[in-house]
């Protein structure tokens, strides 16, 4: 299993795939780690041409993709992983998926401020979890605001990798950070930057700086 840190770009679909595709790979040479394909599809075709297409950019440039919440288009793309947000997986334990789709493939799930949750994911086959939102922000609007303290609070009771994501910026990417998140995730920082490899980059040599220290 690949190593679970660093910069974490949710793919929305929602953008054209004209503007999507080229905002990708710069993220992706700017140091991106990991994507997650986020999205719903009516065509199931047209979700495989998609997802082949994003798995395509990351295997060139050896970042993992993770699926949002389907685990039958993560099983047909032999993409890396699935990711929750929690909102998902009633009944369904993350080492029951594996069972599913394989013991190698990474699961990660969305936690907010219960405790319970988190040591429930680890438990049960999480391979990671990552917490939203830190901060408000228009791409998320189904999160609780999490205080930094869970951040410092999940590191001294799991052994599993803690993302942080949620209106995540330059401005506060340190506190994020400095509380012990193994990796940030972002949504519209990169997605809208007017330079999305300069931006990958520039968070990327604050998240190493921060592991490197």
């Amino acid at each position: 299993m690949k190593n679970l840190r660093g910069l974490y770009l949710v793919v929305d679909t929602t953008i054209p795939e004209e503007k999507l595709f080229p905002v990708v790979e710069q993220a992706l040479e700017g140091g991106v780690d990991i994507l997650q394909l986020w999205g719903t599809w009516n065509d199931r075709d047209e979700a495989l041409r998609l997802g082949r297409q994003i798995h395509s950019l990351a295997r060139k440039h050896e970042a993992t993709l993770l699926i949002a919440d389907d685990v039958d288009l993560c099983g047909t793309l032999n993409a890396e992983g699935v990711h929750f947000d929690g909102y998902a997986l009633p009944n369904r334990l993350p080492g029951d998926v594996k069972k599913e789709i394989g013991t190698d493939k990474i699961i990660g799930l969305t936690c907010g401020n219960n405790k319970e949750k988190w040591l429930w994911a680890e438990e049960n086959g999480a391979d990671y979890i990552s917490f939203c939102s830190m901060f408000p922000s228009s791409s998320v609007d189904r999160c609780e605001i999490v205080p930094l303290e869970m951040i410092r609070e999940a590191k001294r009771s799991l052994s599993i990798p803690v993302f942080a994501s949620g209106g995540i910026t330059f401005e506060n990417i340190d506190r994020v950070l400095e509380a012990g998140a193994d990796g940030i995730a972002v949504v519209s920082a990169i997605l809208k930057a007017s330079d999305p490899r300069t931006t990958a980059q520039q968070f990327k040599q604050r998240i190493e700086a921060h592991h490197s220290a």
